[in-house]
């Protein structure tokens, strides 16, 4: 018994010999499949990770205004794209900081002439379980072929321009603060104005719309001498205190009453006869308010500069105008009415359509008969500014233009606010601030992210 005991025990001794090196001979090689397992997963995600960053880089430079060099906004981008990861873009000659590997731009690729850029970035990731296997490193890389301004854009600014405007927020006037967000707008689509994939339109509003010598066009050409008939040259009223005054015609345009107040049908005139036309504005002292005309969509940087430093804050607030006529120089139709600088019709596969719409207030004027009607006894037939607004803003939704709002000045949750908020295409698409840095922070924001819309990542 014992013998047999002594021999069972020899077996074992014999068997854990026999299982040791074969174990050692399986380990060596699960060791090397999980270490690549591991390393290669880390290598993938780190790739991920370049290639997020490296995309990031190459549509900034289409968003960049052309006093940036490409070179700088890729490598900035690219270097804020890989915060928060292993990697970190060096420049080739200096190391990258402990515990993080370099990453090398090794190509821009800006091209001028194709308004594209295609940059290229490599990096060699550090293995930790292959390097026992003698593999040192993975070699990952991130490449992006981006053609700027593939998709043409044409926006429109409606932009606040009343009284209160003239007031400071944050050390500055509102009015100055619009006009540098303004011109960093201009200045952002330049290089695509130039490339003609942008036009931008700007319709500045205070009380109504002043569109100049357009008004003929739209509302009917208007007989010299007065009368007490709509559409003359003056026109007697009677206002609030029942007190007769003599208002004269300007060129400002009011909102539409009628079956096509909502829609976007055009005006037919011929004359001073009209279906469908707009508006009328008569003033006390035949002053337009704003003085400042409208825009028709421009692919002249220069140009739109020229009129946003212009602008004057006058008036109260008719923010449904402004917004009308925001949708109305997008519509393809209405580009009858300024020769030269109509919009093209609606292509979501080649086009964006988009408006900015800035207000500092509520909208608190509308009209009846072409008179603002607190300067007479009557309520305006269409219902307040801010009923007329919501319905502008649902029809050029419907009507799939992209509409973008922004509230300077404005309290979060108030009624003005919330206004905005629902006019927006989506709540990413509002915004709030309160002083001017904020102003070009939303504009640049709003801008940039449509430039990149415009870009077609083809690589």
């Amino acid at each position: 018994m014992q013998k047999l005991n002594n021999t069972d025990s020899l077996y074992l001794k014999d068997s854990r010999g026999t299982v040791v090196p074969l174990f050692g001979l399986i380990v060596i090689p699960m060791l090397a499949i999980t270490g690549a397992a591991i390393d290669i997963g880390q290598a993938i995600s780190a790739e991920r990770t370049l290639q997020s960053a490296i995309d990031s880089a190459a549509l900034a430079v289409c968003s960049a205004s052309p006093n940036e060099d490409p070179n700088d906004v890729v490598k900035a981008f690219l270097a804020a794209g890989l915060t928060g990861s292993r990697m970190q873009l060096t420049d080739g000659t200096t190391a990258a900081a402990s515990g993080k590997f370099p990453v090398q731009l090794t190509q821009v690729g800006f091209n001028a002439d194709e308004n594209s850029v295609n940059p290229i970035a490599t990096a060699a990731m550090p293995t930790s379980l292959l390097r026992l296997s003698g593999i040192a490193d993975i070699t990952i890389n991130g490449q992006a072929k981006v053609r700027c301004g593939a998709k043409d854009l044409e926006l429109s600014m409606v932009l606040d321009v009343t009284g209160s405007m003239n007031s400071f927020a944050g050390g500055k006037r509102k009015i100055d603060s619009l006009k540098d967000a303004g011109l960093d707008v201009i200045s952002i689509f330049e290089r695509n104005m130039t490339a003609g994939a942008t036009r931008v339109a700007l319709v500045p509003f205070s009380e109504a719309v002043n569109v100049g010598d357009v008004a003929s066009k739209v509302r009917g050409e208007i007989t010299s001498g007065t009368s007490q008939n709509p559409g003359q040259a003056g026109y007697t009223f009677t206002n609030e205190n029942n007190e007769y005054k003599a208002y004269q015609i300007t060129n400002c345009v009011s909102e539409r009453v009628g079956g096509q107040a909502w829609t976007s049908t055009p005006p037919s005139c011929s004359g001073k006869n009209c279906t469908h036309p707009v508006g009328l504005v008569y003033t006390s002292d035949g002053i337009c308010r704003p003085q400042n005309e409208f825009m028709p969509l421009s692919g002249s940087a220069e140009a739109l500069k020229t009129a946003i430093r212009g602008y004057q804050p006058d008036g109260y607030t008719a923010g449904h105008i402004g917004a009308m006529w925001g949708w109305y120089v997008l519509r393809q139709d209405w580009g009858q009415f300024w020769s030269g600088s109509g919009a093209a019709a609606t292509d979501a596969d080649k086009l964006i359509k988009a408006t900015l719409i800035m207000t500092d207030g509520e909208f608190n004027t509308q009209y009846l008969n072409g008179v603002q009607d607190r300067n007479r006894s009557g309520t305006s037939p269409n219902g307040s500014s801010n009923d007329q607004f919501k319905k502008i803003c649902d029809a050029m939704k419907d009507d799939r233009i992209e509409v973008y709002t922004v509230g300077f000045g404005l309290n979060a949750g108030s009624a003005t606010a919330e206004r905005l908020r629902s006019c927006a295409s989506d709540p990413s698409k509002f915004f709030l601030t309160n002083n001017g840095d904020g102003l070009r922070s939303v504009f640049n924001a709003i801008s940039r992210q449509l430039s990149a819309g415009q870009a077609v990542v083809e690589q």
